[in-house]
């Protein structure tokens, strides 16, 4: 059983749901990101070089165990937790000139 909701292909939430297990997690190892997300092993590989590449989010690898040392420039913790939680599933409000 996962602990995270699972999310269409191309949702960015697979994404900030990987990071969010890493964060979490004690020891992050691919197999224990994969069982908590729910993810193939593949997926969360190919999701952890793309939140490098294109959101500056800085991963560090020893042996088996990943490390979330940044967020990056572009996501926030914050915000990622809101996202993943439904926080940001508000009627969106028109700003005006």
């Amino acid at each position: 059983m996962t602990d995270v909701v699972s999310y269409p292909k191309g949702d960015l939430r697979r994404m900030l749901s990987v990071l969010a297990a890493i964060d979490s997690i004690p020891d992050a190892t691919l197999v224990k990101v994969v069982a908590k997300t729910g993810l193939d092993n593949k997926t969360v590989s190919n999701l952890i070089t793309q939140a490098g590449e294109q959101a500056g989010v800085k991963i560090t690898k020893a042996g088996p165990v990943y490390t979330l040392e940044s967020w990056g420039p572009i996501i926030k913790r914050s915000g990622a937790k809101m996202a993943l939680t439904g926080a940001l599933n508000t009627p969106s409000v028109e700003v005006l000139p």
